[in-house]
């Protein structure tokens, strides 16, 4: 065997001897310690929507759920277990005045139980009331006002001036939500076009003085809902207002659109 070969073996042998080293030593390696796991949160178990509740849906057992929630994200406004451990059967058969997303705690004052009373009564906030007015698809935007949208009530009045017929229009009440058109009280949610509601009946929601106005308003002339957007809107008015406020006792006066002349009816 020639020095060159000789010198190979022996270099190939030291290579194996460190590999072999190298590999017991790994082998022989204290395993890392684990991470420490996160300390818990303190926190409360609140009553949650357990999916998507649209606004006037009676509540089902399946559509509240339990989750824990920091101690300083919890409202006193919220359902605690806690402090109420059969929550989750007591708010079964409750309605909700809005709409929830899945996971949002149940709010008391946005849900009412019914104790008795109608489905439409259990939906109304303290201090309002349901009025019906008759109406037609010429009156209500066409037929495209849904039930939960805002509009607002316009009165159209003719009378004579000498031997003129004049007409003028005042928007009697502003920002007002509809309850429900006909026996419709849940929105269109779903479809590729807007939906035509055909109704006779719109049921809208009003503080008691603002009831009144629109029983006045609906004697003295032609009543019609006009359709709000889902944005602000300030434009032509001084301040947004809700139902007419700031009007003055036994008048239907807000704003008026000025007059024009023309032939009868």
């Amino acid at each position: 065997m020639s020095a060159r070969q000789l010198i190979v073996l022996a270099v190939a042998a030291i290579a194996a001897i460190g590999a072999l080293l190298l590999i017991r030593a790994m082998g022989n390696r204290a395993p890392a310690p684990a991470p420490e796991a996160a300390a818990p949160i303190a926190g409360e178990q609140v009553l949650v929507a357990a999916r998507d509740i649209p606004q006037g849906a009676a509540l089902s057992p399946s559509d509240l759920a339990v989750a824990t929630f920091p101690n300083g994200s919890v409202s006193a406004s919220f359902v605690n277990v806690s402090t109420q451990p059969s929550a989750q059967a007591d708010y079964v058969g409750a309605v909700t005045r809005r709409a929830f997303v899945q996971g949002e705690p149940i709010v008391t004052n946005s849900v009412v139980q019914p104790e008795g009373r109608g489905f439409l009564a259990a939906q109304l906030p303290p201090g309002y009331r349901a009025v019906a007015i008759e109406i037609n698809k010429h009156s209500a935007a066409g037929g495209y006002i849904q039930p939960n949208d805002r509009v607002d009530v316009l009165m159209a009045r003719r009378f004579s001036e000498g031997s003129q017929q004049r007409v003028t229009s005042q928007v009697v009440l502003e920002d007002v939500r509809v309850l429900a058109l006909n026996d419709r009280t849940q929105p269109q949610t779903s479809g590729q076009a807007p939906e035509i509601v055909d109704a006779t009946v719109a049921v809208l929601e009003l503080a008691a003085e603002d009831a009144r106005v629109l029983a006045q308003a609906d004697q003295l002339g032609e009543i019609s809902l006009m359709l709000r957007g889902v944005q602000v809107d300030t434009v032509g008015m001084n301040a947004p207002r809700r139902n007419g406020v700031g009007q003055s006792s036994g008048s239907v006066r807000v704003h008026a659109f000025g007059s024009v002349s023309g032939g009868g009816r």
